[in-house]
Formats: structure tokens, C-alpha cells, sequence
């Protein structure tokens, strides 16, 4: 059994079982998970069944979301393989001892034997640590003291019995050296269960102690032990009065690499809630423009960089980064969403950090950049946080298929921010299908990838679920490279139309009526409309994300008096962000309002 992906709440497995049969021809395999198949049909057949045990198997895999295949090779045996979704569960609450995520936490592996150090190596990296390894304690010495400051070793795998300097002595200079910024946990490892060792190891002040052969349930135990925080739990669980989660990333300056706008609207009002200062850039080659202008270090603290997006991706991004000197230093955690070791190991081949999931679990989230950066809490900072403009008391409809709990928690708890981000989302993932499958007829696989892991990354923050996991299914066959099967495309389609029509059809049932128009057209009032189409100019003129909610006031003043299409173009139209258009937009309402006087 295998971790393939992970997604918020949810983990994709891939589990294979092998067996050593008759094997089978590829002809035999073709029809074998259909009901009543044999691959061995002879009258005396010695391997019996009634052959429905692999068609309800794959029923069942495919309701969990996955798929189900087998290997196979006529007399060699077989091997079955499936893939399937599972929710994680929640933590019993009698658990005291949190392990925080331990991906890109740096490791040393020392041992003069090479099969062990490589044993030890792959353990510790099935955990997502960044582990190097050397073969003896002057080796072990020298290497930690020439690790980067900013990038230091926090754990490092002894063992003690080598050649040369063992492994006490190797320890002993470690935690004694006072060049060192950050010791690290050291845990001693031997095949050799003497008291003595102990005894002298913990004199040392050796942190851990490990008996080979060390198998992986051990090694978390020890993790756990090394690196869990007592009462963590009861600290990330803190909330407010409205049930939104504290945290606290006061002046944190970020530079949040992402391309799609509705994502960016989501990390960044969850980024500020929480005090960090945030500047966007929307692809990989503005990011390496803003943090390479001159020679000094830029004024940022971490980089929270995507993968996939246009002109220059977040692999070539960081490259690029990491190419100039005064940015060595400089964390840069990724925003994937695709939860497998290998991706995550090429984030680290490009010089990144660390990783973050997508769809964003805020705590997932904070916990990461807590690891690289820390609140300015000893001078005060002139923070972007804002508060949550009158937001909860938006109306905000039930939506068949949208979990809204799951989306709210993304944008901590604004109800008009998720709102408008629904009505985005139905504006802009509508033809989301055609546009894919045009760009499957014109052979451009990179880019009918690209948009099917837009509509995933936006429909996961949203807590868009069917909509997430057809397009999640979609984009890996595109990404396999394997011929799309036409029903994985017509399903997103009638699944994202269902969504849309879904969306769309609660939104105007909140959306004031004509009846509604009609009385505020009997109790116009001229001044309040000017002023709010003053606010609302000033904004748009600015290019101020603010327009959304000023749009509103205009369009409450207004209903009645303006025919509803031309509200609805200008209300597309700020939706995009396509703000000089919705100039042009205002400036006709504003002549229906004041003919004689126009932009006046």
C-alpha cells in the first residue's frame, strides 16, 4: 500500500496484491473484470469462482473514485492493483502529542555500512524529509557545521559503531560545538542492546536511542517523541466567537506566486486575516522579475510559489531564484496540487523548501509558514490584515453539491468573499469542458492539463466536490498521457453544468426581484445613487479589489431606475477584473441615471 495523493481531508491509496497463479494472456486480461470471465474455461478447470468477484470489485473502486487494473504474464502470476479514495479520520481527543509536518525538515544519515545507511536513507524519506548521508563521524562533523544557517540539519541518524571516530565521539563534538545555530536532535542507532552505550550516550545528551533493525512504525515513534509538541492541539484549535481559527502571522511579508485570480483571493484574504502582508504575482517570470530587481535582499520573508502557470512555472521559477546568490537563503514553499513524493522530491530538486497542499487547509498552511517565518511581534508593522467587511451578514443560499463549511474556512468565514468567488466561479468554469476538449482536438495536451487543474484547484477551495474529483480524474489521464477517454470529459461536462445551473439558480433567488426594483424606484434617492457611483468609480479607476462590494451598494440604490442587463454586464465585468471595461459599464448606467449630465 502506497500514499498516491493527498488532498485536504481526503488520501488517495494505490494498493497491489501479487500472486503467484497461472497467469494471464493479454487477451484474457481485456475481459477480465467482467461478470462471469474465467481465464481458465476448461470443464476441469483447477482455479474455480463464479467470476462476479472482480466485476463487483471494480463497482466498488470506481464508486471510492478510483480505478482498478492488473499486471500479468501467462505463467508468471499476476499482480492486481487499485486505487481508491478514503476520508482521514479525526484524532481521538485523548491524544496529547502532535507531530507536525516534517516535509522538507533536513536529516543525516551517518553509518560506515552502505546498505544500512541506505535503509536508514529510505525510511526516513517516506516520511517527505530531506535526508543526506555520509560514511563517518569526521564526515558526520564537517558536514553539519557547514550547513547553512537558515538551512541547518534538525535530526540527524548516528551510528555507533565506526571506524575511525565513533559514533559517542562524532555526537559529543556536535553538541558541543558553539559555532552551531541550531543543534540537532541527535538518536543514537545500534545493532548492539549495551547498557554502557546508553548509559554514555544519554551522558552525552543524546536525544534518541534506536536498536537496529529499525523498521518504519519505531522511526515514527521516535519522530513523534523528537519533534511532537505536548498541548499542540489544544492551542491550533482556539477560536473566536465566530468560530474562525486564531493564527497569528503578524507582519510576515509573502510573495504568493499564482496565476488563477480566484486563488489568489483566496490565499491572500486568508494570509491577511491572519496579519501577513501579501503581494501577488501572477506567474513564475513576475515573481523572478520582482525578487531579482537589484542585489539586496528583497523585502519578503517567504515565497509561496504554484506549479503549474503560464509563461514560466514554478519549477523554473525557483531555479531561476535560487541561481542568484543573495536569494539563496530565501524560503520558498510550494503550492501543489498533486500530494505524491515525486513531485514534492522535484520541488526540492528546483531548490524549494517546502510544500503546501491544494485545496488550502489553513492549518496545514500556517503550520508551514510558521516553520520558515516567524510574527513580527517586537515592533509594530503596518499590516494588510482586514476585517471581515460586514460579510457574515451576507446572504449566502444553500448549494446543492457545494460544501460550504469547507469553503468558508479558506476564506475565513466571509460569507460575501465566497459568495462573489461562487458567482465567479459559475461565470468563468462554465465552458471549462469545451475548452478542454478544443484543446484536445488541436493536440495541445499541456494546455487542456492546464485548464483541468484550474477548475480542480478553484472547485477544491471552493468545496466544489464532484466537480473537484471529475476534473482531478480528467487531468491525471491528460497528464498520463494515455488516449482521454471520452466519458472522463463528458462527465465534467455534466457535472459542471449541474454545478453551474446549481449556483446560478440560488444566487438569483437571493438576487432582489423586479418587484423589489420596483420599490426602489419609487424611493429613489439621487444623492445616495451619485455618491455610490462616485465610490465605485474611484475604486474601479484604482483597480481596487473593494469594487465588488461597492458594486452592490450601486446596484441596490439603482435596481429599478437602470434596466437589470446593463447592472449584470458591469457586475460581469468587475468579476473579471476587468476593471477599464467596467469604467466603459458605469459610464452607461451613469447616462441612464443623468442623461443631461453623464460622468457628472
Amino acid at each position: 500500500m502506497s500514499l498516491e495523493e493527498k488532498v485536504s481531508e481526503r488520501v488517495k491509496l494505490k494498493v497491489s496484491v501479487r500472486d503467484s497463479g497461472i497467469g494471464m494472456t493479454p487477451e484474457q486480461t481485456a475481459c477480465l473484470f467482467q461478470a462471469f470471465s474465467q481465464a481458465d474455461t476448461s470443464t476441469s478447470r483447477k482455479y474455480g469462482g463464479t467470476g462476479l468477484g472482480l466485476s463487483i470489485s471494480k463497482r466498488l473502486v470506481e464508486l471510492m473514485g478510483g480505478e482498478i487494473w492488473v499486471d500479468s504474464k501467462y505463467g508468471l502470476g499476476s499482480t492486481f492493483l487499485f486505487t481508491a479514495w478514503f476520508g482521514i479520520g479525526s484524532p481521538e481527543p485523548e491524544h496529547k502529542c502532535f507531530i507536525p509536518d516534517l516535509a522538507g525538515v533536513r536529516a543525516l544519515v551517518i553509518d560506515d555500512n552502505t546498505q544500512a545507511r541506505e535503509i536508514l536513507t529510505d525510511a526516513l524519506r517516506v516520511f517527505a524529509l530531506r535526508v543526506d548521508s555520509v560514511s563517518s563521524g569526521e564526515d558526520a562533523v564537517q558536514e553539519i557545521a557547514a550547513a547553512d544557517s537558515q538551512d541547518p540539519y534538525r535530526l540527524v541518524l548516528m551510528d555507533w559503531h565506526m571506524p575511525g571516530m565513533d559514533g559517542l565521539e562524532a555526537s559529543r563534538i556536535i553538541k558541543r560545538d558553539n559555532r552551531l545555530q541550531h543543534v540537532p536532535k541527535i538518536v543514537m542507532v545500534t545493532a548492539f542492546g549495551r547498557e554502557d552505550v546508553r548509559t554514555k550516550a544519554e551522558e552525552i545528551g543524546i536525544d534518541g536511542y534506536l536498536l537496529k533493525p529499525v523498521n518504519s512504525s519505531v522511526l515514527y515513534d521516535i519522530l513523534v517523541d523528537l519533534f511532537g509538541t505536548p498541548g499542540l492541539e489544544a492551542h491550533l484549535s482556539r477560536v473566536k466567537k465566530d468560530d474562525t481559527h486564531v493564527h497569528d502571522a503578524t507582519g510576515i511579508r509573502i510573495l504568493l506566486v499564482e496565476d488563477n485570480e480566484m486563488n489568489q483571493q483566496v490565499a491572500t484574504e486568508l494570509l491577511q486575516s491572519a496579519g501577513a502582508i501579501v503581494t501577488v504575482a501572477n506567474h513564475g517570470g513576475e515573481a523572478v522579475k520582482i525578487l531579482t530587481a537589484g542585489d539586496q535582499a528583497p523585502p519578503f520573508d517567504v515565497v509561496f510559489m504554484d506549479l503549474q502557470m503560464p509563461e514560466m512555472d514554478g519549477y523554473t521559477a525557483a531555479r531561476l531564484i535560487r541561481a542568484e546568490p543573495h536569494l539563496q537563503g530565501l524560503p520558498i514553499i510550494a503550492m501543489t496540487a498533486h500530494a505524491l513524493v515525486e513531485e514534492y522530491q522535484r520541488c526540492l530538486d528546483a531548490g524549494m523548501n517546502d510544500h503546501v497542499s491544494k485545496p488550502i487547509d489553513p492549518e496545514a498552511l500556517f503550520l508551514t509558514l510558521l516553520r520558515w517565518a516567524k510574527p513580527w511581534r517586537e515592533q509594530a508593522v503596518e499590516s494588510q490584515a482586514t476585517p471581515i467587511k460586514a460579510a457574515n451578514d451576507a446572504i449566502l443560499p444553500e448549494i446543492a453539491g457545494v460544501n460550504q463549511a469547507d469553503g468558508l474556512k479558506r476564506v475565513v468565514g466571509n460569507k460575501r468573499l465566497y459568495r462573489d468567488l461562487l458567482v465567479q466561479f459559475a461565470a468563468k468554469q462554465d465552458n471549462a469542458a469545451v475548452r478542454i476538449s478544443t484543446a484536445l482536438e488541436d493536440g495541445d495536451l499541456k494546455l487542456a492539463e492546464r485548464i483541468a487543474h484550474t477548475v480542480k484547484g478553484v472547485a477544491g477551495n471552493l468545496g466544489i466536490g464532484q466537480v473537484f474529483a471529475a476534473a482531478e480524474k480528467l487531468e491525471r489521464a491528460i497528464h498520463d498521457a494515455e488516449a482521454v477517454d471520452p466519458v472522463l470529459l463528458e462527465g465534467l461536462t455534466q457535472v459542471l453544468s449541474r454545478q453551474v445551473q446549481a449556483i446560478r439558480q440560488a444566487m438569483s433567488e437571493v438576487t432582489p426581484d423586479h418587484q423589489a426594483d420596483d420599490k426602489r424606484a419609487n424611493n429613489y434617492d439621487a444623492r445616495a445613487a451619485s455618491e455610490a457611483i462616485a465610490c465605485l468609480r474611484a475604486l474601479l479607476e484604482s483597480s481596487d479589489g473593494d469594487a465588488v462590494d461597492a458594486f452592490l451598494a450601486v446596484r441596490n440604490i439603482l435596481g429599478g431606475t437602470v434596466e437589470r442587463s446593463r447592472l449584470d454586464v458591469l457586475s460581469r465585468a468587475i468579476s473579471d477584473f476587468d476593471f477599464e471595461k467596467a469604467l466603459l459599464r458605469l459610464d452607461e448606467v451613469a447616462e441612464c441615471v443623468y442623461p443631461q449630465q453623464g460622468r457628472d
